[in-house]
């Protein structure tokens, strides 16, 4: 298990289910790599089958972990199984139930601020997983060369996603294991331009150029919109995305090499990965983010 410098709660659980379960070890590591950085320098440690992370500002609830590994046991196909992620602030309503992934590489929390209800009880299929905590064969993430740390910070978990999807393995959630996540949806100008320089280097390195092409004009319009919102949010944000584009020229040889690390393990054509990926926008997400005015709360990078 992967502590990426939890709360003081959360370590405390963690350490109960450490210290109680032979098969349970619990390894910290530091927040100024990341989710991705904290995992790779924990995955060489692990000797079980399972590895399990969790972001510093999640609590769990106790007996969390058993219903994921039986999962996993249980579904041979499925690579990562992740809990329903619940919002601290009102343990009611939903954080996360995995992520939603469109074709144009922007990832959204499932269900945000939706009643617990609606995830039922039973296993279901997601596109994407939720960096905030989830489950992972530590086999499969050796195949993969580890989790990718080029993402720093924003986008790990939707580039792992994808990276799963071209691998041929599936994500799930089961809504039988769940966690409370601190979590507050906004933006901010380096938020933005980390968002954006990771998309668009994933784009550029987990897909064809025939595949971009066909994409166009969904692209296009992604853009727009984007632009926008940047407009709407002032010149910070204009010089962040604009920013974006000169990081992703300055490191073409870096995308490539990405281009070449993703075609050794890949299982799936663009279009297996792109199938069941979403067309649209949570336009209540995109609402909640056009209307923030001022500085954010969280206007920093740990």
């Amino acid at each position: 298990m992967v502590d990426n410098a939890s709360s003081d709660e959360s370590a405390a659980i963690a350490e109960r289910m450490a210290d109680q379960h032979d098969s349970v070890r619990l390894i910290r590591s530091p927040t100024n790599r990341g989710y991705a950085g904290a995992v790779n320098l924990a995955l060489p440690e692990v000797r079980g089958e399972y590895l399990a992370v969790l972001n510093m500002d999640v609590v769990v609830s106790p007996g969390w972990l058993p219903p994921l590994v039986s999962f996993l046991e249980a579904t041979p196909d499925a690579g990562v199984a992740c809990p329903l992620i619940l919002l601290e602030s009102d343990p009611g309503r939903i954080n996360a139930a995995g992520q939603n992934l469109n074709k144009t590489g922007l990832g959204f929390n499932r269900w945000l601020g939706k009643p617990r209800e609606r995830a039922g009880e039973a296993p279901f299929e997601v596109t994407g997983l939720h960096g905030a905590a989830f489950l992972i064969r530590r086999e499969l993430l050796e195949r993969l060369g580890g989790w990718n740390e080029d993402g720093f910070l924003y986008f790990e978990d939707v580039e792992l996603s994808w990276l799963l999807r071209i691998a041929g393995q599936d994500v799930w959630c089961v809504p039988a294991s769940t966690v409370t996540h601190d979590y507050h949806l906004t933006m901010f100008p380096h938020k933005l331009f980390l968002l954006e320089r990771n998309r668009r280097k994933m784009l550029l390195a987990d897909l064809r150029g025939r595949t971009r092409l066909a994409l166009s004009p969904l692209l296009a319009l992604s853009e727009l919109m984007m632009w926008g919102y940047c407009l709407l949010r002032g010149p910070k944000f204009l010089r962040a995305k604009a920013r974006s584009y000169g990081w992703v020229r300055a490191n073409r040889t870096q995308i490539r090499a990405r281009r070449e690390q993703i075609d050794s393990v890949r299982r799936r054509s663009d279009w297996e990965v792109l199938r069941g990926l979403r067309w649209g926008y949570p336009l209540d997400q995109f609402l909640t983010l056009g209307r923030e005015r001022g500085k954010s709360q969280r206007d920093r990078i740990a």
